[in-house]
């Protein structure tokens, strides 16, 4: 952030002042370059894949345009020193012109942001985080989740089983981004494809134990229908996932021990063999023994794993612009909501000769956010924490301000609130930029220049502003091309069914292969798909009836996105079976891609219900294959839930809205 975001307003104050050399006094030149300028910023924060870089660019760029009005009164803002005393500070303008001292402010402030960026990089690195061992301990915190519940045999209602579930709905997206930026940074494992690896494994072995405990509830599977190596099973890859879990955090396997025998993998491999008699719990006992070895495999010595078990890494850099028309058509449509937000707070600005409030334009840039369900939750958060910050200064200047006679009681009664306001900083992006806006909004309110003040106006102003950029933003957003949370959703959710349709009849080149790197792109895809739709209901419920094109009420989504995630655990279960192929299993397998094809469709368009009811493939029986049979009549217990779901939906809400 500090070398990106940073770096850009560094570099757009110089891009600034190129544009003040030749507008400073044309008006008619720079008034449309501000609009031209805003359009950019729309247009390519939504086009670009780093278009977050180019919106804070011309955002500053803009912003330091509009300060071209009060230029006249930029040589009030910076103290110059004639001697070694502090009788001898005078302004700037009293030996510069306006023009003259307004470049000044620029430079100073730009020289300020580098030198505040380069302290944030160097703390950074003394005392911050590093990914790669935040990294390392949620794998291990995964590991012993399911290391947890498989000690107590995958019990459905056990606590550790429970944590297990929500960890498998979660995901493992916060570690692959976690993998991304220890591996930018170097702070990666001697094999970041091990790594990727690994994440890939924990994932699949938390939904093993999840399916695990899942098809013993649904089938009722009795202890007397079990492989008597059940408990033998669950218990050794419980200990080999601890062992594990101390590997990934130690790096040192002479640090502890082995006491799980030389020949881990090969011991996995018999016990599982022994539940040839359960086809229900045959597939996953195969599939748990291989994953558990992998496992064991890649944290052993992640620096000596086998070629055949790492992902290929592609090292091609992203493309600069998002490609598709719907891409191009919503940038346009961003681009237009920014310009007239801009402008209609930069008249008000102007045309009520209130400069201090022009913290409204700077809302236009940072609220919007695609949806209109995203932007009042980010408008929520700024008028929180200018409201915090600045009542938080208007107290420390009426009760602390008076008495304060030095710059340690300046400091001690500042650190409080920044305390705070970190620490809600540091929290979950639901909050986080709450605490941003409270220590802005509280070190503008007490600090003027370079001390401190007794002067409340800038708290109220900076208030004003913020709330007044909230209602135009708010104004704007909703009446032109206004975008649902619930549509994005939907087509997210659409692209994971598309994607898992796909997946259903995919066949590997080589089946007894560990890995297949055109499968696990699919299920890279599926996951990612289905992590946007749930990260996306935080916002639905901010959105007015208006504008909302919600496919169900909150609780109806939520469910309706497990039983898919369920669903797709079961067929990858079905998939991945080292079965030759036949047939039926072949003709199944495609009607089941079509009916997924079809429910993809109506997600989309809302029409067929009933031709979708009605044409759920019948699950085949296959004599010769009794694993098969069984976990093609769980496919299809799996859809019945989902088709439960949506007729439970639809029957308590008034209807659906696919506008």
């Amino acid at each position: 952030m500090a070398l990106t975001g940073g770096g850009m307003i560094v570099i757009g104050t110089g891009a600034s002042i190129l544009c003040m050399m030749f507008t400073m006094d044309e008006p008619a030149i720079r008034l449309p370059l501000m609009v031209l300028l805003t359009l950019c910023a729309g247009y390519l924060s939504a086009v670009m894949t780093a278009g977050m870089l180019a919106n804070v660019f011309f955002f500053w760029t803009v912003y330091l345009l509009t300060m071209v009005d009060q230029v006249e009164s930029a040589g009030n803002a910076i103290d110059a020193w004639i001697g070694n005393t502090t009788d001898s500070v005078i302004r700037d303008s009293a030996y510069l012109s306006p023009e003259e001292s307004f470049l000044h402010e620029c430079l100073w402030f730009a020289f300020l942001y580098a030198v505040a960026l380069t302290l944030i990089i160097i703390t950074n690195h003394l005392w911050g985080r590093d990914p790669g061992k935040v990294l390392k301990k949620a794998e291990a915190d995964r590991l012993l989740l399911v290391a947890n519940a498989m000690e107590e045999g995958c019990e459905r209602k056990s606590h550790s089983m429970e944590k297990v579930f929500e960890a498998s709905l979660q995901g493992v997206s916060g570690m692959r981004k976690l993998h991304d930026l220890a591996a930018s940074f170097k702070s990666e494992a001697e094999n970041p494809a091990a790594s990727r690896a690994l994440i890939r494994y924990i994932s699949r072995i938390s939904l093993m134990a999840t399916l695990w405990a899942t098809t013993v509830n649904e089938r009722k599977i009795t202890q007397s229908e079990t492989s008597p190596t059940t408990p033998d099973l669950l218990k050794t890859s419980s200990g080999i996932l601890r062992h594990s879990a101390r590997l990934i955090v130690k790096s040192n396997d002479e640090v502890f021990p082995s006491t799980i025998g030389h020949d881990a993998a090969g011991n996995l491999k018999r016990l599982a063999k022994a539940f040839t008699s359960s086809p229900a719990l045959h597939p996953l006992a195969r599939e748990v023994a291989r994953s558990v070895g992998i496992i064991l495999a890649l944290t052993s010595k992640p620096g000596e794993v086998d070629e055949s078990l790492l992902p290929k890494i592609d090292d091609k850099p992203a493309p600069l612009f998002k490609s598709g028309i719907a891409v191009k058509r919503a940038g346009r449509h961003a681009a237009g909501r920014l310009c007239v937000s801009v402008v209609i707070c930069y008249l008000i600005e102007r045309f009520t000769d209130w400069p201090a409030i022009g913290t409204c334009v700077l809302t236009c840039f940072v609220v919007p956010m695609g949806t209109i369900g995203d932007t009042t939750h980010k408008m929520f958060l700024r008028l929180l924490g200018a409201l915090a910050g600045g009542l938080a200064g208007i107290f420390c200047i009426l009760v602390f301000m008076p008495v304060i006679t030095g710059i340690m009681g300046l400091i001690l009664m500042m650190t409080p609130v920044l305390f705070v306001s970190a620490w809600i900083k540091s929290g979950s992006d639901r909050i986080a930029y709450a605490g941003v806006q409270t220590a802005f909004a509280f070190c503008l309110s007490i600090l003027q220049g370079y001390g401190p003040t007794l002067d409340m106006q800038t708290a109220r102003d900076r208030v004003v502003g913020v709330l007044l950029g909230n209602v135009v933003v708010a104004l704007v957003s909703t009446t032109l091309w206004p975008v649902s949370v619930a549509t994005i959703a939907r087509k997210n959710l659409a692209d994971a069914v598309k994607t898992l349709a796909d997946m259903t009849v995919f066949k590997k080149e080589n089946p007894e292969a560990p890995f297949d790197p055109a499968q696990e792109k699919d299920r890279e895809s599926f996951g990612q798909s289905i992590a946007a739709v749930r990260s996306s209901f935080s916002g639905d419920a901010l959105e007015g009836a208006a504008v909302s094109k919600r496919l169900f009420a909150s609780d109806f989504n939520h469910r309706l996105l497990t039983d898919i995630q369920i669903l797709a655990v079961k067929i990858s279960v079905v998939v991945d079976m080292s079965h030759l192929s036949s047939a039926i299993v072949d003709t199944t397998l495609v009607a089941l891609k079509g009916w997924l094809d079809r429910f993809s469709q109506w997600i989309v368009t809302g029409e067929g219900y009933d031709e979708l009811k009605s044409s759920v493939p019948v699950p085949p029986v296959i004599p010769d294959d009794p694993e098969r049979t069984i976990w093609f009549s769980s496919v299809d217990d799996g859809i019945k839930n989902i088709l439960g779901t949506l007729d439970a939906a639809l029957y308590n809400s008034a209807g659906i809205s696919h506008g």
